[in-house]
């Protein structure tokens, strides 16, 4: 059963510019749509209806059409500047939002690498720490302190 009001919404260039703007921010689709309800109450909205009104207006929460070179050329102005001392995640929300370039996290550190060599991404290890800072930093319980009682005396 067609709803009368879901017909206007194909023509809506002010929803278009609103969905545009919600992925270029990186928002959830859970998240836009609570904005989404509260901007444009006259649409039902529901997770489906909001894909399926991204899908008509081609907007695309990660573009594949972009070229790697557009990507090159927006992580290096950001290198050049202070764009310098952030990392890959928040340089990647930066050109989604100023340069306007849907790409993944992974493209942008791709890129962040090829250029400047100092790019790290966090590595997370299994080693552990010094024995002694583990040591002192341990919070030892009840049960545990009356066993080192025992054990010093």
């Amino acid at each position: 059963m067609a709803d009368n009001r879901e017909s206007t919404w194909t023509d809506d260039e002010n929803l278009k510019e609103v969905l545009t703007k919600y992925v270029q921010q990186g928002l959830q689709r859970s998240e836009a749509l609570d904005f989404l309800r509260r901007e444009f109450p006259e649409y039902a909205w529901s997770i489906r209806s909001l894909d399926r009104r991204l899908r008509h207006f081609n907007i695309f929460y990660n573009d594949r059409s972009i070229e790697v070179q557009d990507v090159k050329e927006a992580v290096d102005e950001e290198l050049k500047g202070p764009g310098k001392l952030l990392g890959y995640r928040a340089l990647h929300k930066k050109i989604r939002l100023e340069h306007g370039l849907n790409v993944t996290r992974d493209q942008v550190y791709d890129v962040m690498s090829e250029l400047d060599h100092k790019v790290s991404r966090p590595v997370v290890t299994s080693e552990p720490r010094d024995k002694e800072r583990k040591e002192t930093s341990r919070h030892v319980g009840l049960t545990g302190f009356i066993h080192l009682m025992a054990m010093t005396s």
